[in-house]
């Protein structure tokens, strides 16, 4: 039972009060943690987290910027969960804590500016120009060279190898129309959820997204009020923004009647459809207005057929590819067959399965930056597995992830390509087009 006293943590009573109660200190956590498997320091697992909520919300401990830190070190990777022999999620007292910290201490404000205003108030978007500019004329691979992003940490090194592909100058939202019109009758009415980095970075997701649904002959709805999804709020304690946040976007898709709202962003996904019902109590179609699904599972799970017959025929030489489970897709969402069953039918590929794919690759929001041996040590794992199999190109669905792994397969000099899923398929569908003339 909560103590009432001056330190009492309202965030950490309830529902996370009796996940935390309900531990049994058996220490499975401990063997699918990734932080653990680095430190082997007992905070680092779920265990002993659990154990320091349990003393701060019975008054033995009191709030500080160690702990706080400690929460913070951890990739709610939701690994510990599903190794959980009593159904815990462990991850989810942990944001609730971080939210504690941040309601007594406030954000630092690099994470202030990173968090409310470019993600908060949508400001990242309108970097796109800046970022289209600085890609076309290089300076990343510039700045690479004067081994400034050195300076800054083995994390911001390796993210400056990122492979980019060409960056519009507008943003995903402000290119297409807010509605797009297949050819023919429509077979429904599906509403986008585009994600910041799929809005001004990695718009290739979002158009491949939006162009093999309107192949399939849906009517697609991208609703211009949308916003954040909210998750890196929800990852760093914010919560006031987070349900911010929630409102926008449930406002921005109720005023459409839809069939079903599609992600391609497993962090976006895993928001959507697991994060919201945990803070409005309701489900994903009352709080959006309709189901969401991840791109990969519409896909899959209704259209297989249908894009078998889109795809090109008499390919004869293959390119070996493998795929990578983001935890927000696999753990948080339950999709993981369904990329792979999108990869066998593409005539191009021979897929080939890696050693560990469902292994965090150790990026995780913030973490990356703030525990950059970790984080390292994580993704060169990553990166040793997927040279193991000799695939050319790395399937996934996270842009996170794509991020975290395409720097690290650059930095070492790999000639390997890391694609979302749907770009593979639509590039897929773009030669069977072509068969087909």
């Amino acid at each position: 039972m909560t103590t009432s006293n001056d330190n009492s943590l309202p965030l950490l009573e309830g529902y996370y009060e009796e996940q935390i109660i309900r531990c049994m200190k058996c220490g499975m956590c401990q063997s699918t943690c990734p932080v653990y498997y680095e430190d082997s320091l007992e905070t680092g697992c779920a265990r002993g987290k659990l154990a320091l909520s349990e003393a701060l919300l019975h008054g033995k401990l009191e709030p500080n910027h160690k702990i706080e830190m400690i929460f913070n070190k951890c990739l709610l990777c939701h690994a510990c969960a599903q190794a959980c022999p009593v159904g815990l999620s462990p991850d989810k007292v942990f944001a609730a804590a971080r939210a504690e910290m941040v309601k007594r201490f406030n954000m630092p404000w690099i994470k202030s500016v990173i968090y409310r205003k470019l993600l908060g108030e949508g400001k990242l978007s309108s970097l796109t120009g800046i970022l289209s500019l600085a890609n076309r004329l290089k300076l990343f691979s510039i700045a690479r060279s004067l081994s400034i992003p050195k300076i800054l940490g083995k994390s911001v090194e390796r993210l400056s190898f990122v492979d980019l592909s060409d960056i519009p100058s507008r943003p995903f939202t402000d290119r297409f129309p807010e509605v797009l019109e297949p050819k023919g009758i429509p077979l429904g009415d599906i509403g986008y959820f585009v994600g910041c980095a799929q809005n001004s970075v990695f718009q290739d997701v979002a158009e491949a997204s939006v162009n093999i649904l309107l192949s399939l002959g849906y009517r697609v709805i991208i609703p211009k009020g949308q916003g954040c999804c909210g998750f890196p709020h929800y990852g760093a304690g914010d919560f006031e923004t987070l349900k911010q946040k929630i409102a926008q976007n449930s406002s921005a898709f109720k005023r459409y009647k839809l069939d079903a709202i599609i992600i391609s962003c497993a962090t976006g996904g895993s928001a959507l459809k697991d994060v919201y019902p945990e803070i409005t109590k309701e489900d994903d179609a009352s709080t959006l207005g309709a189901k969401v699904y991840d791109i990969s599972e519409f896909l899959a799970e209704r259209h297989l057929v249908d894009l078998k017959k889109m795809l090109p025929k008499n390919i004869q030489e293959k390119v070996k590819v493998t795929y990578h489970d983001a935890c927000h897709l696999n753990r948080l969402q339950g999709v993981f067959k369904q990329p792979r069953e999108l990869l066998d039918i593409m005539p191009s590929y021979e897929f080939v399965e890696m050693e560990n794919s469902t292994k965090c690759c150790g990026e995780g929001g913030g973490f990356t930056v703030y525990y950059q041996d970790i984080s390292t040590s994580i993704v060169n794992r990553k990166r040793e597995a997927i040279k193991n199999t000799g695939a050319k190109v790395v399937a996934l669905g996270c842009p996170g992830c794509r991020a975290q792994i395409s720097g690290a397969l650059k930095q070492e000099g790999l000639n390997i390509d890391t694609k979302h899923t749907v770009c593979l398929l639509w590039d897929e569908i773009k030669k069977g087009k072509q068969n087909n003339l």
